[in-house]
């Protein structure tokens, strides 16, 4: 795969997921206490309900601008994530032509370049592992939180909670705004590198009764990239199953 073609590929979409191979495991103790009037599990029930990633969604229409990267510049984007966890992305250049394919099936990975007529195959797990990602990275790509048994909180006041999720391999600090009972923004830590990535969501918008951000920024600590997701048009609730169909093009692996 040409460099550019994989950098456009891996960073539109992988690459939301590869950048969570981030930083190292930062541990915080200190914990501050909520006003009286505001109840922690109450607040965490309110933010899981709009957890938008566990029946699925579709990106109708959205775009994905990439800067500081090997290769720069907005594409479109259209992607698809059903309840079994099923991924497919579709990455577009002018006039809507698709240069890339994205599928995650099943423990299947596959990236299909059309340009070069390449396809670039592997196992989830494997890759997954590789780059130092959980199994649940779609939750953390779209600010998604786990359940209040998984998370510890760090600090509190009357208008954010923090939390940490994770385990020694990987980490979440994650900073929930209560105006909008969602996550704002998110520190991610792994132990495979020194890099520090931070996400930012915002402009929420509500499909099926969830909110979801509509604008989600990821930037690496030093900014040395930069990454811009819109989602102008999503679906809540899709149920469809994603086929592991793949052209006759070169087959390589990952």
């Amino acid at each position: 795969m040409p460099e550019a073609v994989k950098y456009a590929v891996v960073i539109s979409l992988i690459l939301l997921m590869t950048g969570c191979a981030a930083m190292k495991k930062r541990r915080t103790t200190v914990k501050d206490e909520l006003p009286a009037d505001v109840s922690y599990s109450a607040v965490m029930r309110g933010v899981t309900s709009n957890n938008i990633t566990g029946r699925g969604f579709e990106i109708r229409k959205g775009s994905i601008e990439l800067e500081g990267t090997e290769v720069e510049g907005k594409f479109g984007l259209l992607a698809r994530l059903n309840s079994k966890g099923d991924f497919y992305g579709s990455v577009r250049g002018p006039l809507g032509i698709e240069l890339v394919r994205i599928l995650m099936v099943g423990d299947d990975i596959a990236v299909i370049d059309r340009f070069n007529r390449k396809i670039y195959i592997g196992k989830k797990e494997m890759v997954l592992r590789k780059n130092g990602m959980p199994s649940d990275f779609m939750t953390i790509i779209f600010g998604d939180i786990p359940e209040e048994d998984d998370v510890e909180m760090i600090s509190a006041d009357r208008n954010e909670i923090v939390v940490s999720s994770g385990n020694g391999d990987f980490n979440r600090l994650i900073t929930i705004c209560l105006d909008y009972m969602k996550v704002c923004n998110q520190r991610i830590n792994a132990n495979v590198s020194d890099n520090e990535i931070y996400m930012q969501f915002g402009k929420f918008s509500v499909s099926g009764g969830k909110k979801y951000p509509s604008e989600i920024m990821m930037e690496e600590r030093e900014k040395m990239f930069h990454v811009k997701l819109s989602i102008d048009e999503l679906i809540y609730g899709y149920d469809s199953d994603i086929e592991f169909r793949l052209p006759s093009y070169k087959k390589e692996s990952f």
